[in-house]
Parts: structure tokens; sequence; C-alpha cells
């Protein structure tokens, strides 16, 4: 299959956010080892935060055709792709300074998952998705956004939700968001086992 158009810049900031203990940082781990197999320069950095699992995490990857061309850290207005695993952390309003609106495509799972507070009373409820996807829309480049139910998907295609985050990951290269060949990231998720 060919190549999708690369829609990002080939010097990528790439800005991925999700739940502790779903994959987020070895989603970022698989696209660094992806762009270093393509012979490409990588940066990256993770924040875990204080709760590894369950709290929110950020993941920063910079990757580059030159090594004088990365960093480690994706700047405000700065990324190219908008990778949000978790709806609420992608809507959170820290992250969404790193989007802009000309540059930035946003590829985030619709997926409703609780938080603590409605865990714990079912008076909580989940925000209004259409606001939540607005918020998305409003910072990033909303004709080219894609937005999936990535745990509903993985449930029924492979009975799992463990394949969710690599499905928003194929959503994203599809869109021509990954500046990485496709042979490069299923070589990088082999060797991650």
């Amino acid at each position: 299959l060919p190549e999708p158009e690369l829609r990002v810049r080939r010097t990528a900031s790439l800005f991925l956010m999700g739940i502790g203990g779903t994959g987020v940082v070895t989603v970022n781990q698989i696209l660094g080892t992806a762009a270093l197999l393509d012979g490409k320069h990588v940066a990256g950095l993770d924040q875990t935060g204080l709760s590894q699992k369950g709290g929110p995490v950020v993941s920063h990857l910079r990757i580059g055709e030159t090594a004088g061309d990365v960093s480690g850290k994706v700047g405000v207005a700065d990324a190219d792709l908008y990778l949000g695993f978790d709806l609420l952390v992608a809507t959170a309003a820290p992250n969404l300074l790193r989007a802009r609106p000309d540059l930035t495509i946003a590829v985030v799972s619709t997926t409703q998952g609780p938080t603590g507070a409605m865990v714990a009373s079912t008076d909580v409820a989940f925000p209004d998705p259409g606001g939540l996807l607005a918020s998305v829309n409003r910072v990033s480049r909303k004709d080219e956004n894609v937005f999936v139910d990535a745990l509903g998907l993985g449930e029924a295609l492979f009975g799992d939700h463990m394949a969710a985050n690599l499905i928003l990951l194929g959503a994203a290269y599809q869109a021509g968001a990954i500046p990485v060949r496709a042979a490069a990231i299923e070589e990088a998720i082999r060797i991650n086992a």
C-alpha cells in the first residue's frame, strides 16, 4: 500500500496524552523506535505526574531529519499531531495550549472513560462530548481532525480494549500525521513485543 500524504512538517512535534497504565508511554516509545528505524533523529519526554496508573500522562516526541532539528519537549502552539488517547485529558486546558489551528491535526479517542468522581458517585455525569470535541476543534485543523471510539473498536474487532491506543495510532498514520513509514511502525511494534 502507498504511504499516505504527509500532512505535518518533516521535523514534527507529536504530543500524546492519556491515562497512566493504558500505554501512552509505550506508543511514544514505539513511534520513537520507528523513527530511528527510518533513519530519523528523535527526542522525547514523558510526564507521568504523581500517579503512573490512572492519572494523566503526557508524552512529547519530536522527530527530525537531523539531530539539530529536535529537542525533547513540544512547545506551546507547536504540536503537529495532537494524539489524545483519553477525551478528558485531551481537553484539559494545559494540553490544548500545545495545539494551533493552522498547524495541528488532532486524532482523539471519543471513548467516555469514567473518572474517579464518576465511579464514586452516580450523580457525576460525563461532560457533554460535543462540547469536548468542539474545544479540540477550536485549537486545531478541525476539517482534518479524526475522532474515533478507539476502545469500542478495540473491543469489537479484537475482543479486548488493549488495542485501543494502536488503533488510534493507525488512524493518525492514515491521516498523514506521522512522518514515519508504516513498515517502520510495524517493525517497532514487533521489537516492543
